[in-house]
């Protein structure tokens, strides 16, 4: 039976759920990285310093965005997790669902043979919507229908 893991993420909070076809759909995982959720400031230890350079005035600013790094952090730590769920066998596909920006993140942190056990990408950020009302709005089943109509 094909076993699919379904990855639903932002930049700070990831759910990762278990489904066999047109059976079971639940929870496996979940991560956390508050980090991405602080504020830019808060990530760096130390404020820019002053440059020193004779007759040169202005702040040496790190050439990356804190919040940046942290999600490409976050991304790394998906992707390793899903790697190591490959190299277990422990599914055969993998749907990965998220913001634009960071499903680019996670695409890119991805190595080649985990890559390619993704079989669809969602760019949606679905990561408060009710684990029930998933496999319908990622069309793993079929809509239910209306009993009124």
């Amino acid at each position: 039976m094909s076993k699919t893991l379904v990855m639903v993420t932002n930049a700070s909070a990831a759910r990762v759920f278990s489904y066999l076809a047109h059976e079971e759909f639940s929870l496996l995982k979940e991560f956390s990285h508050p980090e991405s959720r602080q504020k830019g400031v808060d990530l760096v230890s130390d404020r820019p310093g002053q440059g020193n350079a004779k007759g040169g005035h202005g702040a040496l600013v790190p050439p990356n965005n804190p919040k940046q790094i942290e999600a490409e952090r976050f991304a790394h730590e998906l992707a390793s997790w899903l790697d190591d769920q490959r190299k277990q066998n422990s599914c055969n596909q993998i749907m990965l669902v998220a913001d634009p920006s960071f499903l680019g993140l996670l695409n890119k942190s991805l190595n080649n043979q985990t890559a390619q056990l993704v079989f669809k990408s969602l760019n949606k950020d679905y990561s408060k919507v009710v684990p029930r009302d998933l496999p319908e709005m990622l069309g793993l089943i079929a809509p239910k229908k209306d009993p009124l109509r």
